[in-house]
């Protein structure tokens, strides 16, 4: 069985586009057994508009879903009163289950890859393209009160300056300088730039004195990374060749894009990206053949990209 959460998430994802305004779309929701209302029971999906509730269960297996697993979900809806229940298989159903979800009234849906000759004839296909700053030749001019500075060790303020918080701070100080010089356009991508700034960070502290004032300069380069397309799924009914909403997945963590029709729904994961030390993200672009309204972005794993590293020279000066 593959990921069964990270499925589960992205049918969340694709009610949430399909839905759109005035329906409350839930993953991982819990609702109350109407003959134990305190015993609340695991719904993979629910959807709720116009005081009607749809569950949606999901299956992430390799084989083909058949007839005991509609049998199941039809026992659910009678047992907990929901209106209308969506089965999704990421691998399809038997002809038994397709007939026996008629009978009950049970919506089958399931994802079918496309070929390479649909992806062609599709012409919906979104280039992702991420931007990072790289940093060097790194200077930082710490400033604290003269009575401070005999107390000081330069290799213990080095090693703190690891671990601080602080450094955050200084390089989305000098990010947010640097987009003042508008270098953030894709046509400045492999230009290095210098920047300097000066500031005081409130709290900032280091070997438990107080910094009065930093001092931050270097040189910050514009780099991008192409971020490939893996497969394109075409979501809908198992019967239908056609269908207008498709999943186009990425070489990228759980990267993906939903479309329908020319509304997307982006998730960005980008907490497997390779990184170097002192290289800072900082934006992605989506291109496409036809515009497209962005009707949900969602980033995941930001706060993994930033790595500190050793080479830059830290220099202790006093008021």
């Amino acid at each position: 069985m593959k990921d069964s959460t990270a499925f589960e998430q992205q049918i969340h994802r694709i009610y949430e586009l399909l839905e759109g305004p005035g329906a409350e779309v839930t993953w991982d929701d819990h609702v109350p057994d109407p003959d134990n209302p305190p015993r609340l029971r695991q719904i993979d999906v629910t959807v709720r508009r116009d005081g009607k509730l749809t569950f949606v269960e999901c299956r992430d297996h390799q084989s083909r879903q058949d007839v005991t697993w509609i049998e199941e979900l039809e026992g659910r809806r009678a047992s907990l009163g929901a209106d209308t229940i969506i089965a999704v298989s990421s691998s399809g159903f038997t002809d038994g289950a397709l007939q026996k979800a008629r009978r009950f009234g049970i919506i089958p849906r399931d994802l079918r890859e496309l070929t390479d000759f649909e992806i062609k004839a599709w012409g919906g296909q979104v280039a992702v393209t991420l931007y990072f700053y790289q940093y060097s030749d790194l200077e930082l001019a710490l400033c604290f009160r003269s009575e401070s500075v005999p107390r000081l060790n330069i290799d213990v303020v080095k090693a703190e300056l690891k671990s601080s918080s602080a450094m955050q701070s200084l390089f989305n100080a000098a990010a947010e300088q640097l987009g003042t010089l508008n270098f953030l356009g894709e046509e400045h991508a492999g230009r290095t730039v210098k920047f300097g700034i000066r500031l005081q960070l409130l709290g900032f502290q280091l070997s438990g004195e107080s910094v009065i004032e930093v001092e931050f300069r270097g040189n910050a380069c514009l780099i991008s990374k192409e971020v490939v397309s893996r497969a394109i799924l075409a979501y809908g009914e198992p019967d239908e060749s056609l269908r207008e909403t498709t999943v186009e997945t990425f070489c990228l963590g759980k990267t993906s894009i939903i479309h329908d029709a020319n509304r997307i729904s982006v998730f960005l994961d980008i907490s497997e990206v390779e990184t170097q030390p002192f290289r800072q993200f900082r934006f992605f672009r989506l291109a496409g053949h036809d515009e497209m309204d962005h009707e949900a972005i969602e980033l995941l794993g930001i706060e993994k990209l930033w790595v500190y590293g050793d080479r830059i020279t830290v220099q202790i000066c006093s008021t």
